[in-house]
């Protein structure tokens, strides 16, 4: 099974063990214009704010994207992921397809073990960042896609052909299969694609009996352009769970979101006995701290 390392400790998952939950709020595509901002200024407080926040929330893990063209991601991405590290302790996540940066991020991140995401099937892509991986001995959490050149496939077939390429592609580089977590897809429900959720769900069971690997979904995807998106965020995160997945981008924001992933993980035996569900019950009741 994958697992990360940081101050705070080891995190592993996969199947048995609790679901791994990605702060997604530190993409900023998504965030208010201050943050750019700070970012344009040299400033990362905010970004470090929101990930201390999103940890008391219920957060195992951040996903750093730092994916625009007035920034210096090679400059600032180390210095987010350390200062998050250093102040948070927890695992860290790096959302980048620019291998300089993702070398200079992992160097400082030494000796502990990240998560490199939205890797995907296009052999530029996989040739560019999996020497950089491998060399750091980093996660890597791949989208099914880009191998076929076909855009997102919309049937189980077709997401775990694009898988089971990319495992194959890994392992090539010498990157062992605990290492390697496929992103069974989640689409918007609002495109109203036939088949969507069912589809995504289908490829979590697939990639786990198939493969053997552990499966992520970008949950935080679904509400998106509809009224009260983190509501259909968190029916798409329980339905998934219930279909075995490991790990799982959402907004902090999400009503109930700590307690429902909770009280799912007692109830599929992730938590097997109750123990991180009664925690929480004795440390976190009561008023939930406010998002910088």
């Amino acid at each position: 099974m994958p697992t990360l390392t940081s101050r705070n400790g080891i995190r592993p998952y996969g199947p048995g063990y609790p679901t791994l939950l990605i702060n997604d709020q530190l993409n900023i595509h998504e965030q208010a214009p201050r943050i750019l901002r700070e970012l344009l200024e040299g400033k990362i407080d905010l970004m470090v704010d929101i990930a201390q926040w999103g940890y008391r929330m219920g957060m195992d893990t951040v996903g750093i994207l730092i994916d625009h063209p007035d920034l210096n991601d090679v400059e600032l991405m180390p210095r987010i992921a350390y200062a998050i590290h250093q102040q948070v302790g927890c695992p860290i996540g790096l959302d980048s397809r620019n291998p300089v940066a993702l070398a200079a991020t992992l160097e400082q991140m030494r000796p502990y073990k990240c998560v490199v995401f939205t890797i995907n099937g296009d052999q530029e892509v996989l040739d560019g960042m999996l020497p950089v991986i491998k060399k750091y001995g980093a996660v890597i959490a791949a989208m099914p896609m880009g191998h076929s050149g076909l855009g997102v496939p919309m049937t189980v077939e077709g997401r775990l052909a694009e898988a089971r390429y990319i495992m194959e592609v890994c392992l090539g580089y010498g990157i062992p299969k605990d290492d390697i977590v496929i992103d069974a897809i989640c689409m918007a429900a609002s495109t109203l694609l036939p088949n969507a959720f069912q589809v995504s769900l289908a490829t979590v069971r697939a990639v786990h009996e198939q493969l053997g690997l552990a499966v992520q979904l970008g949950v935080s995807n679904a509400g998106s352009g509809m009224p009260d998106p983190t509501s259909i965020d968190l029916a798409c995160l329980l339905g998934a769970m219930a279909s075995g997945v490991d790990a799982t981008f959402m907004n902090p924001a999400t009503l109930t979101l700590r307690e429902s992933v909770l009280a799912m993980d007692f109830l599929t035996e992730r938590d097997a006995v109750g123990k991180r569900y009664l925690q929480n019950w004795r440390s976190f009741y009561g008023k939930k701290p406010d998002r910088p």
